[in-house]
This record gives structure tokens, C-alpha cells and sequence, in this order.
């Protein structure tokens, strides 16, 4: 997994997160669906734990970043641990279901496979989900140079797929496009929240105050305290056969 928001980015990262992980999980779970003990894995700063805590009794998220961890959302089924392995320090066959939401890129291994196997009892669900929000439009409207934006290889569809799978099996793949009411407020707090964005907003407008000037230039931009975006997520399901 990479390390790759800086204190400022992930202050931004906390402070507005899109609300699509409920509602990608929910297109997943029956509402009566209840598990004991769920992982989640690259939690970040802990949307997708609490996410996912909606449907467990306890949810145990993990994240190689401090920065995230520091500012992560408490909540009273969810514990927070820092992980700097593929290696997970918990015993064989405990968890009921484990989710990767936006992390698997990042993670990808037959190592990291491997250790979810060893974890995951027998029949546990595995989710890998993730959004593309779609800001360059944004950005373009903003005046940014789209020459400033540096090439990004990032894969929202990463699965298992290449890796040896013969202890998990292939449930359900979902593609679905879908449109997300934001506030300007939020929306500057998103746009900053990338580190690619950030740089560029930061050589369009300069570093102080980027974020209250962000949001003016929103403001001028949309002439109103709301914009909708649209967004398309992301999902590959499996279920542990060991």
C-alpha cells in the first residue's frame, strides 16, 4: 500500500468523504444481513469502517498511514490498527467478512491474498469496492492547466484477478454510474484531498489560504451553495472456499 497523503491532504481526506460507501455496500447486503466480526482493509480515515460497521457487530480497520489514522472517525464498534506489511497480526479464521475499499490497488499481492485467506473463515465475504469521482471537468472550469496534472495509472477495477484464486470464487462484478448532490464547502474539501489537485490548485492559487480561496472560486464559478457530480463505482464480490 502507498503512502500517499501528506498531513494536509488527509486533514482534507477527514473532513469530507463522498457518502457512496453506504450506498455501494447497500446494494450488496440485505439490511437484515449481520456479521460478527468484519475487516476492512486500507480503512483510510474510517468511512468505509463505519460503512461497513452497519452491517457487523464489531469491524476492525487497518491502514499503513498514520496521517490517516490520526484523524480517523471513532466509532464505537470500530477499532483503528497501523499495519507496515502485507503480514496481518490477527489468528487463522476470524473474520466473517472483509472489505478493500479503494485500497486493493495499493495492496495487490498473492502475499495479501494470501493473508486474507489465512484470516477469513471459511465462506467469508470478500468486497472490493471503489468510486471515480469525475473533477476534472471541475478543474477545467477552475482555469487549471490539465498539462500541471501528472499521468496516473491508478486502476478503480483492481481485483484478484492474475493471482492464484483457488480458495475464493467469483460472486458478482457491478459497474454503476451515479450522480452526487455536494456542497462547495465539501467540494473543496474533495478537490484538495488529492495530492495531484492539491499541487495544482496550490501553483493556480497559491498555498495560503488554498482552501478558503478554493471555495470562493467555487462559489463564482457555480453561483450556488450546491453542484452535483457524477461518479461511477466499482465492485467485485468473492467468497472464501477454503
Amino acid at each position: 500500500m502507498s503512502k500517499e497523503y501528506d498531513k494536509i491532504t488527509a486533514s482534507h481526506y477527514a473532513a469530507y468523504r463522498p457518502s457512496l460507501h453506504a450506498k455501494i455496500l447497500k446494494a450488496v447486503f440485505d439490511s437484515s444481513e449481520k456479521f460478527e466480526l468484519g475487516f476492512d482493509v486500507g480503512c483510510g480515515t474510517g468511512k468505509s469502517s463505519i460503512a461497513l460497521a452497519n452491517y457487523c457487530s464489531n469491524v476492525v480497520g487497518v491502514d499503513p498511514s498514520n496521517e490517516m489514522l490520526e484523524k480517523s472517525l471513532q466509532h464505537p464498534l470500530i477499532t483503528y490498527q497501523l499495519i507496515d506489511s502485507n503480514t496481518f497480526n490477527f489468528d487463522n479464521d476470524v473474520f466473517d467478512i472483509i472489505t478493500f475499499a479503494g485500497s486493493l490497488y495499493y495492496a495487490k499481492s498473492q502475499s495479501t491474498l494470501d493473508e486474507i485467506i489465512r484470516v477469513a473463515k471459511k465462506n467469508c465475504r470478500i468486497i472490493i469496492y471503489d468510486f471515480e469521482i469525475f473533477l476534472e471537468p471541475i478543474c477545467i472550469q477552475l482555469g487549471l492547466r490539465s498539462d500541471i496534472k501528472q499521468p496516473n495509472d491508478y486502476n478503480h477495477q483492481a481485483n484478484f484477478s492474475e493471482l492464484d484464486e483457488q480458495f475464493i470464487t467469483l460472486d458478482n462484478e457491478q459497474i454503476n454510474m451515479v450522480s452526487l448532490d455536494i456542497k462547495i464547502t465539501d467540494l473543496a474539501h474533495l478537490l484538495l484531498s488529492s495530492k495531484d489537485n492539491y499541487l495544482r490548485l496550490s501553483e493556480a492559487f497559491g498555498a495560503i489560504n488554498l482552501y478558503d480561496e478554493t471555495t470562493m472560486r467555487l462559489q463564482t464559478v457555480f453561483k450556488n451553495e450546491m453542484t452535483t457530480l457524477k461518479a461511477m463505482t466499482y465492485l467485485t464480490s468473492y467468497s472464501v472456499i477454503k
